[in-house]
């Protein structure tokens, strides 16, 4: 992995913060796949056991409108951390980094498994309060899901 410096030194906190919360050592890194992206994940990332790292990578961007988005690409808390409200205090956390930085929405494709239920990112982004903002096929894996600040 290429670790990079923290783009700025607010999101330093965040990770300082989020360290804290998740009990490991977090850090910036660039990808291949993610340009233009903020990317922080375990700095002892865990090869072995892919569900065992924490990874948040989003972008700074213009919705439709021309107003400042945050958009998640991906978000995955360590599974032995999952349904202990840690997802809903790191989301909280991020929201308020980019708020900060002038976002007016945050907008993801929840992950949905027709053939698992329990392997859905709906219900949890939805109490965060977001919404689908387009029309959604049941047999599609990802749902357009958007919050926006008053």
């Amino acid at each position: 992995m290429h670790y990079l410096p923290a783009p700025d030194p607010n999101l330093d906190i965040f990770r300082l913060r989020l360290e804290r919360l998740l009990q490991t050592r977090l850090c910036f890194i660039e990808h291949i796949l993610f340009p233009r992206c903020v990317y922080i994940t375990d700095a002892d990332h865990n090869n072995d056991i892919e569900e065992e790292n924490f990874y948040l990578i989003y972008e700074l961007k213009k919705d439709p409108m021309g107003l400042s988005q945050a958009y998640i690409h991906f978000f995955q808390i360590p599974f032995h951390l999952r349904n202990k409200g840690m997802g809903r205090q790191i989301y909280q956390l991020f929201e308020e980094v980019v708020r900060n930085q002038g976002c007016k929405s945050i907008a993801l494709e929840a992950r949905v498994n027709s053939s698992n239920p329990k392997d859905n990112t709906v219900g949890f982004w939805g109490r965060q309060g977001f919404f689908s903002y387009v029309s959604y096929a049941f047999d599609d894996e990802n749902y357009p899901m958007i919050k926006r600040f008053v």
